[in-house]
């Protein structure tokens, strides 16, 4: 598709100029996210999950299997990203979400969907283990992407819960355009990367996946590793907009 690879060499330059843009042109209020006082106070996450239950950077919520699915979706591609860049402490936080005994209780239902804790395996999930892998986050990339599909949910759907859930893990992550929580930046990254995949899937959507290709280059190339400085809230919250008008019109 020419004319789709044509915006996206120019999508370095769009990334460039947006916070000038913003400055200069802010969209209106309700088109934005921003962090508030209450996103960035403290939130109930360790005390033991109920039925449907799972933790997000935003707090623990009640949501259906299919749903809980696309949030530990995130924690994947976060994950696999890490992994690749080299940081597998890091990684091990968001691989031990689809593993571990004490996160069952937020995959309850997911075998309805083909999903198999297997298919994480070769990865670390104890950040104070020693154990060294040379494991391909590939696979498990595809097979997280193969449980999204057999959930039965519409893929726009799905990408504007996942642009939901990293609009509010980047308004808990970061502040001041620096990594205040970790997991909640990095997790933001991971449902960005997640939308993206699922749009590559949508028929006359290259609009949409433009947007969300230059929504995941927002972070560094290696994914979201430590920086001491990133992108602004204002302009990921600009650029989740911008996402949220082309599902809009698909």
């Amino acid at each position: 598709m020419p004319m789709f690879n044509l915006r996206l060499a120019i999508a370095p330059l769009i990334l460039s100029g947006l916070a000038a843009c913003d400055a200069l042109d802010p969209p209106p209020p309700q088109t934005q996210k921003m962090p508030s006082a209450e996103t960035k106070a403290p939130v109930v996450t360790d005390r033991p999950l109920g039925l449907d239950e799972i933790r997000t950077p935003a707090g623990i919520r009640v949501l259906p299997a299919e749903k809980r699915v696309l949030v530990l979706s995130g924690h994947v591609a976060a994950g696999a990203a890490l992994y690749r860049a080299g940081d597998r402490e890091a990684a091990t936080s968001h691989f031990g979400r689809l593993t571990t005994d004490g996160t069952a209780t937020e995959r309850a239902g997911f075998e309805a969907f083909g999903f198999e804790p297997a298919a994480f395996d070769d990865f670390p999930t104890d950040p104070t283990g020693e154990t060294e892998t040379s494991a391909d986050p590939s696979e498990a990339e595809a097979h997280i992407l193969d449980v999204i599909a057999e959930t039965g949910t519409r893929p726009l759907d799905q990408i504007l819960f996942l642009l939901e859930q990293c609009s509010d893990s980047y308004a808990a992550g970061v502040l001041d355009a620096a990594i205040e929580r970790p997991l909640a930046y990095q997790a933001s990254y991971g449902y960005a990367v997640i939308a993206r995949d699922i749009a590559r899937q949508i028929e006359d959507g290259d609009d949409l996946l433009l947007e969300l290709e230059i929504l995941v280059r927002m972070w560094p190339d290696e994914g979201p590793v430590d920086a001491d400085a990133v992108a602004p809230e204002p302009a990921i919250g600009t650029q989740i907009a911008r996402a949220r008008l082309a599902a809009s019109i698909l």
